[in-house]
């Protein structure tokens, strides 16, 4: 039994530092198999247990948490790209340019120097797309022990943790009437990223097709590429609603108790 249990294990390990055409096909993870749903529970503990690690800390030490998980961030992010290069795999495709990669910058800026727009973005795209991700993560042709699948959950895992985080601690304070500044911001990532995918057909934003087993996939089913394109805007229109309702109530309700 431990003879067969150290050659699984092992059998598992060959793939761990493969990437690209050196990965065999249909060894990756099952999307909300197991190890999936494994990942997702991990998730869910870690953000609630960051969570109530920094609503008990000083603010010399939330600042100070902050900003070491937003350096692991920035680091696993470095060392990603630096271990592509090294493996002769890195090309126009894994430039750090998704809507993932751009929040987990503004969470490095955010740390060092706050702002309500920057937390706001982050709140309202950058929760959205990193819990999207996790739970549609577009690397399941990785297997589970492979560097590359490691650090996207981590990663991922991370930035919510952290949006949630400040949240939680409240230094990010939702307010829907900063939506259309952040859409504003969205926009000038966006539409220079689609210029870039067209040019040198990359898919960063999920612009040029979306991701396999995304919310966006029926949207191309029934309004054909780019149509599906119009499918964010329903799709965020419920997240938001999601996101921002309770607050709205609550703020009402501290009002109309503040003018008793």
């Amino acid at each position: 039994m431990i003879k067969y249990y150290i050659e699984m294990r092992s059998s598992k390990m060959e793939h761990f530092f493969l990437l690209g055409e050196d990965l065999p096909e249909n060894i990756g993870i099952q999307m909300y198999g197991v190890e999936h749903l494994a990942w997702l529970a991990a998730a869910a503990v870690a953000c609630v247990a960051l969570c109530l690690i920094y609503r008990r800390r000083t603010q010399p030490d939330r600042l100070r948490m902050g900003l070491v998980i937003a350096v692991i961030i920035t680091a696993l992010q470095i060392w990603r790209i630096i271990f592509q290069i090294n493996g002769g795999v890195f090309g126009m495709d894994y430039l750090p340019f998704h809507l993932c990669d751009v929040a987990q910058a503004l969470v490095l800026i955010h740390a060092i120097r706050g702002g309500k727009l920057i937390g706001e973005f982050l709140y309202c795209l950058g929760l959205s797309g990193a819990a999207c991700a996790l739970i549609f993560p577009d690397w399941t042709r990785y297997p589970i022990l492979n560097i590359q699948s490691l650090q996207s959950f981590i990663t991922h895992i991370l930035l919510t943790a952290y949006i949630i985080m400040m949240v939680a601690g409240g230094e990010i304070r939702p307010n829907a009437k900063r939506l259309p500044k952040c859409v504003l911001m969205l926009l000038a990532f966006a539409v220079p990223i689609y210029i870039f995918n067209k040019v040198f057909d990359t898919n960063f934003f999920f612009a040029n097709y979306p991701s396999p087993g995304s919310p966006l996939e029926p949207f191309e089913s029934l309004l054909g590429n780019p149509g599906y394109l119009l499918g964010i805007i329903p799709i965020l229109a419920v997240l938001w609603v999601v996101l921002y309702l309770p607050f709205e109530v609550a703020r009402r309700h501290r009002r109309k108790y503040n003018e008793r």
